[in-house]
């Protein structure tokens, strides 16, 4: 075939193929015997009418367009792969020649990466030391979160973080809207009462009684439909107010709320916490400044379909977020003043953005040989089941399919995001003063002394609540749920147990390019989701062959004739 490939804008190429006219001559010939195994005429047996009879009754295009099908398919599969190109969307073919048959196929293709420029990245590594100021604040809020509730030394109004009590009646043009509620036991600040009861109840004093409207506009979409459009009047009663009583730091809150003996064995965990997280926190913040300093320095065209395809995945983790809390989409959309288009629109940028970086790090990793073998993965099999009471049952568990990609792209993050800190801090590491973990801590460091978790646990001093913790709710009319919400007299924000708050800063960009860059399974490039859970969406190879990737059995869609 004579081939002509031209690079077109947003990873996209053209190729003008154009058939030899002993390849075409070759398959008209199948053409006619595929074709007159189905014909019958007057005279002949099915499948046994001479070519020129055929001809005559049907025309010769006949042929012509069933060998156009052979040959186009087969060419574009060989132009494929001679020019080492792989489609990441459908091609569009449109018919040049006739007799040898020529065309022009325009398909959007795998970007090409240049990242002649990542060796160059340096940033600086950052300090990691905790402050002892730090390490009081945390103690004083663990000693008012566990403190038991009081009165108030002097009467005021209530604010954030108390206690209260309500009698609340509510009426829609003097009628009863709901059964009025009784000692019903809130938080403010915690508990979701509507914001115009909250202002009236922070002016009040106990024993006081107030009645007032709250109106609800008609497009107010975090309101009940069946009060949106109304004004209410509720009749409050304040009927108890109370208060944290912050709690003695003495060894016997340290046993309860660190499972240790001394308030000083208390001050050590809550202070080696603090650092531990801290030194996650500062890997965290110099991995992203890396990352993006090579995609900056990085050339990469994406190809719209990428887009469009990261844009919709996007999407739908939206409206599966929008779901459990029961709020369609369309919902959303209404409150945020967009239509879809307008929201995938906004979303492209970041989508954009969130590509090039995995794209980019699946480059360099492909360039600085990270790779897992199966001999890293018994490895750390035998690491993770060393000393446990069942190995062997152990051992076959974690060599199931889903613990062995999960162990793949954790160890090949790690070996990645490790030599990604060593180019770019040129061995320094990506933390000063970082924590160094002990012998009963299951963490990794880098060279400068940094922290990743390879435990799914995170170490939490503070203990769960108790049956005396648990406050009892009301419900609001109008507002979907209980919205007094059962609240505990631990502030999650509080607890000892910090690294957890490392958990959310996790690197996922290099993490999902890491996903996809070291096994021949993973061929769909990921955004935001771990290769474990994406890798059940990958094409399948007649996903693929449905694009016309070549080698998969796909086929080019008919030229129009």
């Amino acid at each position: 075939m004579k081939l002509t490939v031209e690079r077109l804008p947003e990873s996209q190429v053209r190729l003008d193929i154009t058939a030899e006219e002993t390849e075409f001559r070759a398959a008209l010939e199948r053409a006619y015997r595929t074709v007159g195994k189905g014909i019958t005429l007057p005279g002949f047996r099915k499948g046994k009418a001479p070519r020129v009879m055929i001809e005559r009754y049907y025309g010769r295009e006949v042929f012509v367009e069933e060998a156009h099908k052979e040959v186009v398919d087969t060419l574009y599969r060989e132009a494929m792969t001679r020019e080492s190109l792989i489609p990441v969307g459908p091609p569009e073919v449109e018919l040049t020649a006739v007799e040898p048959v020529g065309f022009t196929v325009t398909v959007p293709v795998y970007p090409t990466v240049d990242i002649s420029g990542y060796a160059d990245v340096r940033v600086e590594s950052r300090d990691a030391a905790i402050d002892e100021a730090e390490v009081d604040t945390l103690l004083e809020r663990l000693r008012l979160t566990r403190g038991p509730w009081a009165d108030p030394a002097e009467a005021r109004s209530p604010r954030d973080g108390d206690q209260i009590m309500l009698d609340i009646a509510v009426t829609n043009e003097a009628e009863p809207f709901q059964e009025p509620v009784q000692g019903a036991t809130f938080i403010l600040g915690e508990s979701n009462l509507f914001d115009g009861l909250v202002e009236q109840v922070k002016e009040m004093t106990v024993g006081e009684e107030r009645t007032f409207d709250i109106v609800f506009a008609d497009d107010d979409e975090s309101v009940d439909e069946l009060i949106r459009g109304k004004t209410l009047s509720y009749t409050v009663t304040l009927q108890s107010l109370k208060e944290r009583e912050p709690r003695e730091l003495d060894d016997e809150f340290a046993k309860e709320v660190g499972e240790v003996d001394t308030v000083e064995e208390l001050v050590r965990t809550v202070r080696e916490d603090l650092h531990r997280a801290k030194t996650r926190e500062v890997r965290t913040l110099v991995l992203n400044e890396i990352t993006d300093a090579m995609t900056d320095a990085a050339a990469v065209e994406l190809p719209a379909v990428m887009i469009d395809e990261a844009v919709d995945e996007d999407v739908t983790r939206l409206r599966t977020t929008l779901a459990q809390e029961q709020v369609p989409l369309e919902t959303y959309l209404r409150s945020n003043g967009q239509t879809e288009a307008e929201m995938r629109e906004e979303m492209r940028p970041e989508a954009a953005r969130r590509l090039s970086r995995s794209l980019v790090m699946r480059a360099v990793a492909e360039r600085e040989g990270i790779a897992v073998t199966a001999e890293d993965l018994e490895a750390e099999v035998g690491r993770m089941t060393e000393g446990a009471a069942d190995p062997d049952r152990l051992r076959d568990i974690y060599r199931g399919d889903y613990f062995q990609r999960m162990m793949r792209n954790q160890l090949f993050e790690q070996r990645l995001t490790d030599r990604l800190i060593e180019i770019a801090t040129e061995g320094r590491g990506a933390t000063l003063n970082g924590h160094v973990p002990g012998d009963d801590d299951d963490v990794v460091t880098d060279a400068g002394g940094s922290t990743t978790d390879e435990d799914a646990e995170a170490t939490a001093v503070g203990g769960e609540a108790t049956a005396d913790d648990v406050v009892t709710t009301g419900t609001m009319p109008g507002q979907p749920g209980d919205v007094a919400a059962t609240a505990t007299a631990t502030d999650p924000d509080a607890a000892v147990g910090v690294t957890e708050v490392a958990a959310e800063g996790v690197l996922t960009d290099v993490g999902q390019a890491a996903a996809v860059g070291h096994e021949a399974e993973s061929d769909v490039v990921a955004g935001d989701e771990p290769a474990a859970e994406t890798s059940g969406d990958a094409e399948t190879p007649e996903e693929r062959g449905s694009l016309g990737e070549p080698g998969t059995g796909g086929s080019l869609p008919n030229p129009t004739y």
